[in-house]
């Protein structure tokens, strides 16, 4: 019984070491296997956080890109008003100086007889003007007689 015995307890301790042998190769294979797993996730947590930086770059240049063109419109716009503005202040001033030579042409021919009345006379509309009939009359008998016109 003593060899029975002997080899149950060889038996048991091959047993032990063999299960302790495959623990063992178990647990560096577990081990290996959790280390490339956590390497993978490692990995795409960086490509995850990659690509999130890529995206918000991409959004904050498309942001940055509203809003350069909200100041290049204002920019623009006020430019236009100061150009019409400017143009209208030129049409102005010119305006004025031609009602101050207009002005001063009418008094010009106030002077030299601007009282004259004219209008439309007759069927087919003639220009005639107001006579002074009692004023004198100048020029030969025949020949185009010449009267002042009243007003004068």
């Amino acid at each position: 019984m003593s060899k029975i015995l002997n080899l149950a307890r060889d038996f048991n301790s091959q047993s032990k070491k063999q299960a302790n042998a495959i623990e063992q190769t178990l647990k560096q294979d577990f081990e290996r296997h959790e280390q490339r797993i956590q390497d993978a996730l490692k990995a795409s947590e960086q490509k995850i956080t990659n690509d999130i930086q890529d995206q918000q770059s991409r959004l904050n240049l498309l942001v940055m890109k509203t809003w350069i063109w909200l100041p290049i419109m204002v920019i623009t716009v006020l430019i236009a008003c100061w150009g019409v503005i400017w143009w209208q202040g030129m049409t102005i001033a010119q305006n004025q100086q031609e009602i101050s030579r207009q002005q001063s042409t009418l008094k010009a021919l106030s002077a030299k007889g601007g009282n004259i009345q004219m209008s439309t006379c007759g069927d087919q509309n003639q220009l005639c003007i107001k006579i002074d009939l009692d004023e004198t009359s100048y020029g030969a008998n025949g020949v185009y007689p010449w009267k002042i016109p009243e007003g004068y």
